[in-house]
């Protein structure tokens, strides 16, 4: 997470730096700024999602940074003041914390979780609305796989086979390359249940369109359009091969 310091102190801005750099575990100070109008510039060119506010400054103070944004600002804000009597204000202004000078390090930490929390939620949010629109332009024919970065939306006839890997799925696509998803293999097994998917065995789905052949013998084997030979548990094999002949 990427923050910036509003201070009109640059002695309070460097010794805020030097804290959140020691002590806030992802948190990237990005920027200065010692008005609120160079706040608004830096806000612009860096696109922190963590401000640290100061309310005294000349000119323009701290809650006027806030009046400079239609809404909700997009950043979340934690002030820093030495002054106390403004916090009830700050907090009607949705802030993340307000900070007393000179800050306290356990305080500081807190108020970073608190801010990251809401960053990640604010992310899911964002991703969650992404993959309504795909599904509703096209609920039928995509799934959305879940990834350690967001989603990817893949055709489920371009899904050859599933894998588990432990808690994480290794989904291998038609054209050879491979994600590796952060779900079960349980989970895919829901979703793609009426899809012509088949779970052939503990750690195995496959997408039945892309079987080539079932190589007979006490447990048989499926080869699959990408070469690869996949064991049938033996509780799998009679089901399966009704399926096979259904098609």
């Amino acid at each position: 997470m990427k923050g910036i310091i509003v201070d009109d102190e640059a002695k309070g801005r460097s010794m805020l730096q030097a804290l959140c750099e020691e002590y806030c575990e992802g948190l990237e100070i990005v920027g200065q700024a010692a008005s609120v109008d160079e706040a608004i510039e830096v806000v612009a060119r860096e696109k922190p999602q963590l401000v640290f506010l100061d309310i005294h400054m000349p000119v323009k103070n701290g809650f006027q940074l806030l009046e400079a944004y239609e809404g909700d600002p997009p950043f979340s804000v934690v002030f820093t003041t030495a002054y106390d009597q403004y916090a009830l204000q700050a907090f009607k202004s949705s802030a993340i914390d307000y900070l007393l000078k000179p800050i306290d390090i356990d305080a500081l930490t807190a108020a970073v979780e608190k801010a990251q929390r809401r960053h990640r939620s604010r992310d899911d949010s964002r991703r969650l609305a992404i993959l309504k629109e795909v599904l509703e332009k096209d609920p039928i024919n995509k799934i959305a796989l879940t990834t350690l970065d967001g989603f990817t939306f893949v055709s489920y006839e371009d899904i050859v086979r599933c894998e588990a890997q432990g808690n994480y799925t290794d989904v291998v696509l038609a054209d050879g390359s491979s994600l590796l998803i952060t779900k079960t293999l349980k989970h895919y097994e829901e979703i793609l249940n009426g899809k012509d998917f088949f779970r052939v065995h503990k750690s195995h789905l496959i997408n039945l369109n892309c079987v080539r052949r079932f190589v007979k013998g006490k447990q048989g084997l499926i080869e699959m359009t990408d070469g690869q030979l996949i064991e049938v548990s033996l509780r799998k094999k009679e089901a399966l091969l009704e399926r096979l002949s259904n098609r």
